[in-house]
């Protein structure tokens, strides 16, 4: 169901919601509440999908992690059956951050290319852009500086194109290119990348901004050896103040950076950097990377006592991420299967609702159209062919004395010759724009699009041609000694003033006026005037 088909209280609803997608939780789980008693009440995976999304993507920007993802998990299914595709492709996309961050790379990678592919595929160019974005971090993460790289220039190729991308993932996306050409050793490039960052830098002045371009070239200075402008770039870090939010966003860039530093030698440095970090560290995973550069550093100026005190502390946090990882990774295995389970049940409902309508449209016993599809099927050829000025034809067929048939071979054979003279039909529709369907008893509808005159008649000693070869023996026949049919056609050039009505009509009584000039023939007129004579 499309948004205008909604109650205008229902629309009101989701376009607030959509608008306060990032306010407080309590507040959107009442707006959302609301939303899912209208949905419930008539099974509309519309308006359900986006209640779930928005509630489970608020969870996500307050960092409920565990809450958001398996909200948004169960949104997905809703989304993709109602077909709203840019939601679910930030339903993946949200739902493999929260992966990442909780260090399940595999997952997040899933995601991604999950919410890649829907984005790609419908077009949503700002989110194909974050996505590859966050494929690039985790490529980097892993060493796959490369694999990232080539990501990343397919983020290029979009910007190229004049879409519109929000300036987040931009920058993102080249302080990423930026780290791929210095690992790299491509230095012209990197050199490019890098003042193309500081440009974008400049137009969104930030702390944050200022953190990781100091970072970046910190690695840049370092790998053209100008150890002058390193050492500024060094003390220009050491000067700014960290916050949370600067620790959280680029904790491994800065873990980098403290590496970097001792392998410089820069052990004051080094010392002062992860004294601040320490200050901010705020969970185990953070303090065990922490840890780990801290007894590097205690190893570096021979500190043993202090070094075997921090191994101790590295063990037992150790045990706690270990712990950690492992309840997130049963965690993200439970909602993988819940997933999968919805996905399942949908595809079950899915394939028994295709099952229903295709039973509504065709005809039990020959598999033909029916006629309910019938009509669908030859209005929209009709209006098609009215809008355009293209002929149509409509042929009406039925089988010569087929009462007699089955009153002497029985209604068994009677029921084989349908099936056998529909499967003859159903080969007309390999030629293109024909269309066939069993009218009722032993009547069928044939319709023809865009056929010339020559090539409908044509076509209609076709089918007694193949009718004549089934060879189906007919005894009681009063016309053929085999089964034979006859066929009424029509065809003509829609006008204002016509219907499909009049031509079904018209069809009819040329089929008329074949069986009572004997039957086992056919007949096609052109003009209405003729239809009666």
């Amino acid at each position: 169901m499309q948004e205008h088909n909604l109650p205008q209280y229902v629309q009101d609803l989701l376009a607030e919601v959509e608008q306060n997608a990032m306010t407080d939780t309590e507040h959107m789980a009442e707006l959302c509440d609301k939303l899912d008693q209208y949905a419930e009440e008539i099974d509309n995976a519309f308006v359900k999908g986006q209640s779930l999304f928005y509630r489970g993507f608020n969870k996500y920007a307050h960092a409920q992690l565990d809450e958001g993802m398996e909200i948004l998990t169960v949104s997905v299914n809703y989304l993709i059956a109602a077909e709203l595709w840019r939601l679910a492709a930030n339903a993946y996309n949200s739902m493999a951050n929260i992966a990442d961050f909780q260090g399940d790379v595999s997952m997040a990678l899933e995601y991604y290319l999950k919410g890649l592919y829907l984005a790609t595929e419908h077009h949503i160019v700002k989110l194909e852009f974050t996505i590859r974005t966050g494929i690039s971090n985790i490529c980097i993460g892993l060493g796959s500086y490369e694999s990232a790289a080539d990501i990343l220039q397919e983020c290029d190729r979009l910007l190229e194109s004049g879409e519109a991308v929000p300036v987040d993932p931009v920058l993102i996306a080249t302080a990423n290119m930026v780290t791929c050409y210095i690992h790299l050793g491509e230095v012209d490039k990197a050199a490019q990348k890098l003042d193309a960052l500081r440009e974008k830098y400049r137009e969104y002045p930030s702390d944050l901004n200022d953190l990781m371009l100091c970072i970046l070239e910190t690695q840049f200075y370092r790998l053209t050896n100008n150890s002058e402008a390193l050492d500024a770039s060094i003390a220009a870090l050491n000067d700014l103040e960290l916050s949370d939010i600067e620790v959280f966003d680029l904790f491994n860039e800065l873990i980098i950076h403290a590496q970097l530093l001792l392998d410089l030698g820069k052990i004051k440095e080094l010392n002062q950097l992860l004294t601040r970090l320490e200050g901010l560290a705020d969970s185990p995973s953070i303090e065990q990377k922490l840890l780990d550069l801290r007894m590097m550093y205690y190893h570096k100026i021979g500190d043993n006592n202090a070094l075997a005190e921090k191994a101790l502390r590295f063990h037992e946090v150790s045990k706690q991420c270990e712990q950690e990882r492992n309840k997130i990774i049963n965690h993200n295995i439970n909602t993988r299967m819940r997933l999968d389970e919805e996905t399942r049940k949908r595809q079950e409902v899915e394939k028994s609702n295709l099952l229903l309508k295709q039973k509504s449209e065709h005809d039990a016993l020959t598999g033909l159209n029916n006629r309910y599809k019938l009509n669908e099927i030859s209005e929209i050829a009709f209006n098609h062919a009215q809008s355009n000025g293209l002929p149509l034809a409509i042929e009406i067929l039925d089988i010569d004395c087929y009462k007699e048939y089955n009153d002497n071979y029985g209604h068994q054979a009677g029921d084989e010759v349908l099936i056998r003279l529909a499967e003859v039909l159903r080969s007309l529709e390999e030629f293109g724009g024909i269309h066939t369907a069993r009218y009722g008893g032993d009547e069928f509808v044939i319709v023809y699009e865009g056929y010339s005159p020559e090539e409908v008649e044509r076509m209609a000693q076709l089918l007694q041609s193949k009718v004549y070869d089934l060879n189906m023996e007919h005894k009681f026949s009063k016309v053929s000694d085999r089964v034979s049919i006859s066929q009424g056609l029509f065809h003509h050039v829609p006008t204002g003033g016509n219907r499909i009505w009049d031509f079904l009509h018209c069809a009819d009584m040329v089929l008329y006026g074949v069986k009572k000039r004997g039957k086992n023939n056919y007949r096609l007129e052109t003009s209405f005037a003729n239809v009666s004579q």
